[in-house]
């Protein structure tokens, strides 16, 4: 599950019952409530005969192959029924959706994203079905129900649909047992069934971080799906926990949820119109960004000059994003040495630790295989023995990724090859892990002087 969704949906279900409680003392108030309930249950039966009276359900003998993935997968997720599943004309639109109604759970797939299985993308298809799947098995679309108020309200409605389909890319990554189908899936959102074996997905990646502004925001936050190109990396970093994070939120996307959840529910308390709300969302995504906050995107555009201008003004070297990543930590990212050098010169802390992945800039620049950043690290003093939370250090990322000169400049500056972590491995042994056997040699206590 991401760690978001259960976040999310408890502050909904609390803005739901107040909203309700709120509506229900007035009879005006009684008619909008009955309308923002009633209307989407209504819609959605309509959606549901529609789906079964000209859809094509897949059974045993209608497409018997589909029936058997969604047999597997449903058997491996554990629901308690079969769905009803049915193809449908999309019109060259690639989707599919998990609906239910009166206890009755769907699976829809449309007919342009099915012929994936004629193109040999049986695992893509696969991997979407699945997606659908995990929505029923998290009773997504129950819970929905009692958060109805909320899923009207722009941002926390969205922001919640978004984390549950992070938890679903997730779910279905685990049990179709295959992350590249998985991505390839996603892309195929993206591009089409024909295109997405071409996509260069690192630089597609690249394109979509470098992405920024308010209406680039907007259309995020107030959309139900996270970006392609965000649930692509996550799910990277969900299989690999230890890649740096390419896609991070600003502090200020923080300040503007909080600041228009806390107008719309006073709106509901007080009785002020909507239009009020939206404007104070305007006039705040448009005011004047702190010292601090040009610094941290003067670093992540590595604008070195401006960097520098920064300092020089007083900004401040340690200043860190919502996730703790710190200027120094973007520049060990860029391999950007003469940034790295203003930071230090200006006093940046060297051992900072990022909240989310606990990212040092040390582990930043091994991670990404910049030895001469390392290097300049380490002659700041930056310590080559220390353990995140899971007991973790440098020696062991660079072990782990087989960089035997990062290794090798560790044991230079006094890394510990003896250091366990939680799980009672060494960085030898995530060496061997990973079939760098010599490297596994060098690393074993004793070694590393001989070396």
């Amino acid at each position: 599950m991401h760690k978001k969704e259960k976040t999310y949906y408890v502050i909904a279900l609390v803005f739901s019952i107040i909203a309700s409680l709120v509506l229900l003392i007035s009879i005006i108030g009684i008619y909008i409530l009955l309308f923002i309930v009633v209307v989407p249950l209504i819609a959605q039966a309509i959606l549901n005969a529609s789906i079964r009276i000209n859809g094509v359900r897949i059974t045993q003998k209608q497409f018997p192959e589909i029936y058997e993935i969604v047999y597997q997968q449903s058997l491996r997720m554990g629901l308690p029924a079969l769905p009803d599943v049915y193809i449908m004309e999309s019109s060259g639109v690639l989707n599919a959706f998990a609906t239910r109604f009166f206890g009755r759970n769907m699976v829809v797939l449309y007919s342009d994203l099915f012929e994936l299985m004629n193109r040999g993308g049986s695992k893509e298809l696969t991997f979407v079905i699945s997606h659908e799947l995990a929505h029923l098995q998290r009773r997504h679309l129950t819970k929905q129900l009692f958060i109805i108020p909320a899923m009207w309200m722009p941002f926390l409605g969205d922001a919640y649909s978004r984390a549950c389909e992070y938890t679903c890319d997730r779910m279905a990554t685990h049990f179709t047992e295959d992350s590249e189908a998985a991505m390839n899936g996603l892309t195929v959102l993206a591009v089409g069934k024909s295109l997405y074996k071409q996509v260069d997905r690192e630089d597609y990646l690249l394109q979509s971080s470098s992405e920024r502004g308010l209406f680039v925001w907007l259309a995020e936050k107030l959309s139900t799906h996270p970006p392609l190109p965000k649930r692509i990396d996550a799910i990277q970093r969900y299989v690999d926990p230890h890649l740096t994070q390419r896609f991070r939120s600003s502090r200020m996307t923080y300040i503007i949820i909080g600041s228009v959840c806390v107008a719309i529910l006073l709106m509901f308390i007080t009785g002020i119109v909507l239009s009020a709300s939206l404007f104070k969302v305007a006039t705040s995504a448009f005011e004047d960004s702190t010292q601090n906050e040009e610094l941290l995107d003067a670093a992540l555009n590595g604008e070195t000059l401006r960097v520098t201008e920064l300092l020089q003004a007083g900004a401040d070297p340690n200043t860190t994003d919502y996730d703790g990543w710190t200027v120094l930590m973007s520049a060990a990212d860029q391999n950007n040495l003469e940034m790295a050098k203003a930071l230090l010169d200006s006093g940046a802390s060297i051992d900072l630790i990022e909240e989310e992945y606990e990212n040092t800039a040390l582990t930043v620049a091994i991670t990404g295989g910049y030895v001469e950043m390392a290097k300049l690290l380490l002659d700041h003093q930056a310590d080559p023995n220390l353990q995140d939370s899971y007991g973790w250090t440098p020696l062991m990322t660079a072990a782990s990724h087989g960089d035997e000169s990062a290794v090798m400049l560790l044991l230079e500056y006094g890394a510990d090859p003896s250091t366990i972590d939680d799980s009672g491995w060494a960085a030898s042994d995530y060496a061997l892990e990973s079939g760098y056997e010599e490297l596994a040699e060098k690393l074993k206590p004793g070694m590393g002087e001989a070396a």
